[in-house]
């Protein structure tokens, strides 16, 4: 391996970094442009035959086939409850119990943020409104309704992201989540402090610290809590809950469960009882996980294994079929509301797709004819890996956020840096003599915090809340803010390793 090489493999990296920071080129251009650019590469300067590249990029594609069902029957459900008023009545019930304003701010941002999340509905389009009513200034209600959750993202989208990060790396995926809960109790702490550069000028100051790191730790312990004993999938949403539930104590208000806001939660309900008992219930489990699944190989080296009675996707399909009818939407409103899920979605679909082909391009790269034999030095990830370990030494853990990180503030999917950078992890776990799952557990971490400096993810918020045209004035805070949050894991995982 030589210098050129090492320099070659960034240029996918470099190339959407002037995409997205010069040009200001959406995500949906972003996938397109690095996919061909990828493809490119790997068959001119790595040698990789065309068919093997093309193979890979199919593979890429199939793998996130369970994230794009997360996302479509996600977006369907959200756009359903916000349609009928559904979200509404479930957020002026809860906000009824808390009058502080700081406590408002933690209940709406970290609490109904990693509750939403967690169920696979989108965060932004509810939360950004609700912070904004709550007095939030514009650019602080955009910013905070990605900030409450990004510090738990990776166990959230009902455990999707995680099971992506096993399809990629092959490492077992309870593993993955129990070392990304612990490492997102830190990250959530860290993403409680940074919510004090929004909140009102007022507000602002060290006498707020308590509650925000106090807020965030438990929030962390809980959801590793859940990891352990409920499962990955429903993490997020008993962090959420659990956190909003403790605030109403903590101000001694009560909340007044009608008929109708009972009704209300009933989707969201399902869905965790469902996912709850295929993660705890033993006999449900080995059914789920272990026997109805099916399994698909493009690629002779790599099986991917679908479990449509065990992800999320399915009862999120469900939740949304529940709702229709305990709401009793008409006809045309369901036609309306499916036009506008596949309007919002479709462009997601095609960008997530093609990152996921960008990524499995570039981890086998260098795979000669029918992926019998691998040149080493033609393979990204291992080029990379080795030139990190020569670079950068025993430091190397220290930057494994940061690579999170910057694949999600480049694309505006965790999940994106996963298929571009998991793989990269068992490679250099192997070369460092490390854990491979800490490794790629701490890659998850860094691309959720990457989420609170992603033009995208920002782009979809300030719409909600009055802050368009207001997106480089966020940026300018959440971007340093993102990469110190990144490189304090990388920190404690250096520590840890």
């Amino acid at each position: 391996m030589d210098l050129f090489s090492f320099l070659l493999c960034w240029l996918p990296v470099i190339f959407l970094i002037i995409l997205a920071v010069v040009f200001s080129r959406p995500a949906f251009d972003l996938s397109i442009y690095g996919s061909f650019l990828t493809l490119a590469l790997v068959v001119t300067s790595f040698k990789t035959p065309l068919k093997v590249a093309l193979l890979a990029g199919l593979d890429g594609i199939l793998t996130t086939l369970p994230l794009l069902l997360v996302i479509f029957g996600g977006i369907l459900l959200s756009n359903l409850l916000m349609a009928t008023g559904s979200l509404s009545r479930i957020v002026e019930c809860f906000m009824g119990g808390v009058k502080d304003s700081v406590h408002r701010v933690l209940l709406i941002s970290m609490g109904v943020g990693n509750f939403m999340e967690g169920a696979s509905v989108i965060a932004e389009p509810v939360v950004a409104p609700m912070l904004r009513v709550a007095g939030i200034s514009p650019v602080g209600a955009a910013a905070l309704s990605i900030i409450g959750y990004s510090g738990i993202m990776t166990l959230e989208m009902t455990g999707i992201i995680i099971t992506i990060l096993s399809l990629v790396t092959g490492i077992p995926v309870q593993k993955l989540a129990i070392a990304s809960a612990w490492l997102s109790i830190p990250a959530t702490m860290a993403m409680a402090v940074c919510m004090q550069f929004f909140l009102p000028h007022d507000e602002r100051g060290f006498r707020h610290l308590p509650i925000l790191l106090g807020a965030g730790f438990f929030t962390g312990i809980v959801t590793l809590g859940a990891t352990a004993s409920l499962g990955f999938s429903v993490a997020g949403m008993v962090g959420g809950l659990a956190l909003i539930f403790v605030l109403i104590l903590v101000m001694h208000k009560g909340i007044a469960l009608t008929k109708e806001i009972f009704r209300d939660m009933t989707p969201f309900l399902f869905l965790l009882l469902s996912l709850v008992m295929v993660n705890s219930i033993p006999m449900l489990k080995e059914l789920t996980f272990h026997k109805l699944t099916i399994k698909v190989s493009v690629i002779p080296i790599h099986i991917i294994t679908y479990r449509p009675f065990f992800s999320a996707y399915l009862y999120l399909f469900c939740a949304f079929c529940l709702a229709l009818v305990l709401l009793k939407v008409p006809k045309s409103q369901i036609g309306e509301i499916l036009r506008l899920g596949i309007k919002r979605g479709w462009s997601v679909f095609v960008a997530m797709s093609l990152f996921g082909a960008m990524g499995q391009m570039i981890a086998y790269s260098g795979y000669k004819t029918a992926f019998v034999h691998l040149d080493k030095l033609h393979n990204i990830p291992w080029i990379l890996a080795h030139g990190l370990q020569v670079y950068t030494g025993n430091l190397y853990p220290l930057f494994v956020p940061f690579l999170g990180w910057i694949g999600t503030f480049l694309t505006g999917y965790g999940v994106a840096s996963l298929m571009l950078f998991g793989q990269l992890q068992v490679q250099a776990a192997g070369l460092l003599g490390t854990s491979a799952t800490w490794l790629a557990s701490g890659l998850a971490v860094g691309a959720s915090i990457g989420s609170i400096s992603s033009p995208f993810k920002i782009a979809i918020a300030t719409p909600m809340c009055g802050a368009v045209g207001k997106e480089g004035e966020i940026l300018r805070l959440t971007i340093p803010l993102g990469v110190v949050s990144a490189f304090i894991i990388g920190f404690i995982l250096w520590l840890g390793l």
